[in-house]
């Protein structure tokens, strides 16, 4: 029986109304014709898509809309597909500029490499072949998460912690949170705060998720999210001590039944206690109680069931979070609630009310994709023909079944599924170590960083953006105090310092809470200067490209430049999307500084002003991204994969990934665009001044690190071998990947681990360096009845683990004046060993010190004529 003589037959049981069946008939026999288009009537309509009327069988007012929605949604990936296959045999059609091969993107060049996977991934996150013009869950969450963050970033930059992130601000939440309960007596500025958190957060994004397609019951006096439980402090404390904690915190008379819209009887929520305090201290295994009906498991109906607790005043709140909550911060209640609405929000757009359910229409169109690019031998009675299609055509579902998981693993890291711990013990232990290992070792990251100026210019070059105005933003940002903040109330998204605990991050990618170890982790990165260095670049990026777009509004789209109407065309920004784009008002917030933002598009008011509006937040979004390299979901998924923090798999691979992103991902951004059009003689040349721009900063972060660590500069003569040596270190270091040119031209990496080590991780290193280096070392001298030396061997050992003790402007200070001067006292072996130092420098690279090791000062200058190999 196919879905719509089903779905007839649900109307004709009367488990649905006519007057609300039809306009969902008719969506059907659109939708069914549409799938047989696309996939073949071969493919067969009951295969391809899910029993859509078993969604109508109850409660069929509420059910319908859904139906509708989840129908509209699949026809839209149907379309999608159509579309991107379209599109890249069009480009397998197109001879590349370098006259051999094509113009398809490197694994999408040949019939039987199926375009589907990368179709329906480009609906989670960016399409690394650019191919993708229509929007992304990633991409439109991000978009809602700077909307809010526009209207909350002072309130941000007035609670986020101080103090590297040590100094929570727990009087001025505390204020906030009784501001937002109704109290007066309170500082204005949180009255101030309190009102921007309700009236232009938290509504709108309610607004936003209802008018997306979710049921919400909004409360009158709904104020703030609930504080998340802690099930282990529960357990603690037992079941009756925490229903107790409940009853005497809760406003009964604002604990709604939504069944009748009236407050909750005693009787009822009695009972809801109950299953509350059961369904946490088993984990959450049961069904939470709600104040509502009994919904479906579609994410539409996810918020229409939220815990039907209602504080009754801040301190209620407070007292609630610190006895079982996970947390008491009313600023990362907040950030956590706009980061949450604003992916749930994003996924009910794109993938309809039930995203679970256009997942798995997605999986029954990738199950059929290998019969549909099957190969037939020509000649069946030839053996050797028969075995050619059979082999191609094992290919091609060992093929399919990667697209599968790939979108599966994608669809993890979107969705968060891949962050929740299954041994949340273990996560927090190895977060923690890899925390604290980051507290330790990344002092000096912001040097490498030194080439993000060089990849911003040259993603400006490439989207048609002035370079040198995008460079000089970039440095007068830096030279303004709350440059972030006026970033963000243009709508830039506020993600460096809305970066509550827990939050992933540029370079950790972590999001499992984890305390002081975070903390230390967070604040070597802000001292450093990274995190800021990272915001203002970004920021600075975002707003030329408003700029630019302000400043283009007089011209029609063929009177632009042809690179930046590439850049429009990318995003699907065509002549009519151009045109609503540039009448919009341009928003003025200082004297000759004029930006259009994604906002003041959308003010126009019609789905037209809509659409376009979201594709310029996603131009700008994107382009950023790949402008100043951040934490990106297609390279985690590649890397991560489905695994779960908690579990050994999981953390193995957490563990070997650390510091990985930044490499990883410069392949598949700038690596992917610069292929993604095959041999195409434009990007290609981009590629090449790219590589050329990063690999002289490469070396310039290089020899800064050289500096930093008490030496002279390499020599860079191409004529000697270490210049060489030097040069290949420049084009990796440029690259992102600085780890492999410690591999490839040293015998220790940087962190002092061997090659093998280094490639399993961090964490594998430190392992290597505490029991091998240290304990095993010493105990095997010992067993043979040689000298041992615990007391030095334990300083070097311990003084490499010292959170802070890499900062780069601060680490051979610290190494010179501290630890080389207890090795002095406590190890005899200490100035042979600075003398090894020194002498290995010199054979290996022709260096020589600038602050010898012992010494408290420095004996010189760097000489920097070194760099041009003179000693």
């Amino acid at each position: 029986m196919s879905v719509l003589r089903c779905f007839r037959g649900k109307v004709a049981a009367g488990a649905v109304s006519q007057r609300a069946a039809v306009p969902i008939i008719e969506t059907l026999e659109a939708f069914e014709r549409e799938h047989a288009r696309v996939l073949g009537d071969s493919a067969g309509l009951q295969a391809g898509a899910i029993n859509l009327a078993a969604e109508a069988a109850g409660e069929a007012a509420r059910r319908n809309t859904g139906v509708y929605g989840t129908i509209v949604a699949q026809a839209n990936v149907l379309r999608i597909a159509q579309n991107y296959s379209q599109v890249i045999a069009g480009l397998r059609q197109t001879k590349g500029d370098l006259m051999f091969g094509n113009k398809a993107p490197p694994t999408l060049g040949k019939t039987t490499q199926t375009p589907l996977g990368f179709a329906v991934r480009s609906l989670l996150a960016r399409d690394p072949w650019e191919i993708a013009t229509w929007g992304n869950v990633n991409k439109l969450a991000q978009t809602i998460r700077g909307e809010a963050h526009r209207h909350f970033a002072e309130a941000i930059e007035y609670l986020r912690p101080k103090g590297l992130g040590f100094k929570n601000e727990t009087a001025r939440e505390l204020d906030v949170l009784r501001a937002i309960y109704g109290r007066s007596d309170v500082d204005p500025q949180a009255r101030v705060i309190a009102d921007a958190w309700s009236q232009n957060v938290a509504e709108p994004m309610a607004d936003g998720y209802i008018g997306a397609g979710g049921a919400l019951a909004k409360r009158e006096r709904w104020r703030l999210p609930n504080p998340p439980i802690d099930e282990t402090k529960v357990r603690a404390i037992g079941p009756d001590a925490f229903k107790q904690l409940i009853r005497e915190t809760q406003d009964r008379a604002d604990t709604i039944d939504f069944d009748t819209g009236r407050p909750m009887t005693d009787v009822r929520f009695e009972r809801l206690l109950d299953e509350a305090t059961q369904s946490i201290l088993a984990g959450g295994t049961t069904p939470v109680p709600t104040g509502a009906f009994k919904g479906g498991p579609m994410l539409a109906n996810a918020k229409q069931s939220p815990r039907f607790f209602a504080f009754k005043d801040a301190e209620s709140w407070t007292r609630f979070a610190e006895a079982v909550g996970t947390h008491a911060s009313v600023f990362e209640t907040m950030t956590h609630h706009i980061n949450r609405m604003s992916q749930d929000t994003a996924m009910l757009r794109i993938l309809g009310p039930n995203p679970d359910a256009t997942k798995r229409f997605i999986h029954d169109l990738l199950d059929q994709e290998a019969g549909k690019l099957a190969v037939t031998a020509t000649d069946p009675t030839d053996s050797k023909a028969v075995a050619a299609a059979v082999r191609t055509n094992k290919s091609i579902e060992a093929r399919v079944k990667t697209e599968k998981r790939m979108f599966d693993d994608l669809w993890a890291e979107v969705t968060g599924e891949n962050r929740i711990p299954v041994s949340t013990t273990l996560a927090i232990t190895m977060a923690n170590t890899r925390h604290f290992l980051s507290a330790t070792q990344l002092g000096s990251a912001m040097i490498s960083s030194l080439t993000d100026p060089g990849m911003m210019m040259m993603t400006a070059r490439f989207t048609g953006l002035p370079v040198w105005k995008t460079f000089s933003r970039a440095v007068a940002m830096m030279r303004e105090p709350g440059a972030e903040v006026f970033a963000a109330q243009q709508g830039v998204v506020l993600d460096a310092l809305a970066h509550a605990t827990g939050a992933v991050d540029r370079v950790m990618g972590e999001e499992i809470r984890t305390g002081l170890a975070q903390k230390l982790s967070s604040a070597n990165i802000r001292a450093s200067g990274l995190r800021r260095w990272t915001a203002v670049l970004r920021a600075a990026f975002a707003l030329e490209m408003m700029a630019h777009v302000a400043e283009n509004a007089g011209k029609t789209l063929g009177e632009i430049s042809p690179q930046f109407r590439d850049t429009l065309a990318r995003y699907g920004i065509d002549e009519g999307a151009w045109d609503v784009i540039r009448s919009a008002t341009p928003h003025e917030p200082r004297t000759n500084a004029k930006f259009i933002r994604a906002v003041d598009v959308a003010e126009g008011g019609t789905p037209a002003h809509q659409a376009a509006s979201d594709r310029l937040s996603r131009l700008v979004n994107t382009e950023m991204d790949y402008a100043v390299i951040d934490n990106d979901p297609v390279t985690r998924a590649m890397v991560m994969g489905g695994s779960l923090p908690g579990t050994l798999g999981g953390e193995v691979r957490r563990s070997v990934a650390m510091y990985r992103s930044f490499p990883a991902t410069m392949i598949t951004t700038h690596f992917a665009r610069a292929l993604a059009r095959g041999f195409d003689g434009r990007r290609l040349s981009h590629a090449g001044l790219a590589f050329g721009t990063m690999t002289l900063l490469g070396a310039l972060a290089m020899q800064s690190k050289e500096i930093a660590k008490g030496r002279d500069p390499l020599s860079l003569d191409p004529t000697e071998p270490n210049g060489l040596r030097a040069w290949g270190a420049a084009v990796l270091q440029g690259g992102g990947l600085g780890v492999f040119g410690d591999m490839l031209f040293l015998d220790q990496t940087k962190f002092q681990n061997s090659w093998a080590a280094t490639a399993a991780g961090p964490v594998a290193g430190l392992v290597e360096t505490v029991l091998g280096d240290f304990v095993l070392k010493n105990i095997q001298n010992a067993g043979k009845g040689k000298d041992t030396h615990f007391l030095g061997d334990a300083l070097y050992t311990g003084a490499r683990y010292v959170p802070g003790s890499s900062l780069w402007f601060a680490r051979t200070a610290f190494q010179r004046n501290v630890v080389d001067q207890l090795a002095l006292m406590a190890d005899d072996r200490t100035r042979e060993r600075f003398q090894r130092i020194e002498r290995s420098a010199r054979q290996d690279w022709g260096q020589q010190f600038w602050w010898r090791p012992g010494r408290t000062a420095p004996s010189r200058a760097p000489e920097l004529g070194a760099i041009a190999g003179e000693r």
